[in-house]
């Protein structure tokens, strides 16, 4: 799978998405942030995974202790998702401006 399929996967889901809406704010231990999105401990461990594995969240703290993880958003891991998002706009408003182009210069 490559980054740009990571990253779709990882936000598809509205959990994942809402936890990375979360640590926008501000960075939050694992529990601060099952709290907050009202999922439990477990589960939210198993979309985080997710998330690292993506790379759009990073661990301050020890890897071996759960409940000393704080959890930080990677705000360049966007950047190949913006990239692809850029390009799919520029084939679609060169396809679109020449239709355009077609409809305003077909003989009538």
């Amino acid at each position: 799978m490559n980054d740009i399929d990571q990253l779709f996967d990882a936000l598809a889901d509205k959990t994942r998405r809402a936890a990375v809406q979360a640590l926008m704010a501000s960075p939050l231990a694992s529990s601060e942030l099952a709290l907050a999105l009202q999922v439990t401990p477990q589960a939210l461990s198993r979309h985080l995974r997710v998330l690292r594995n993506a790379g759009l969240v990073t661990i301050e703290g020890t890897e071996d202790d759960a409940r000393r993880r704080i959890y930080h958003i990677e705000h360049n891991a966007l950047v190949p998702l913006r990239n692809w998002l850029d390009e799919a706009e520029k084939m679609w408003n060169e396809q679109l401006s020449a239709f355009k182009n077609f409809a305003e210069n077909r003989p009538k």
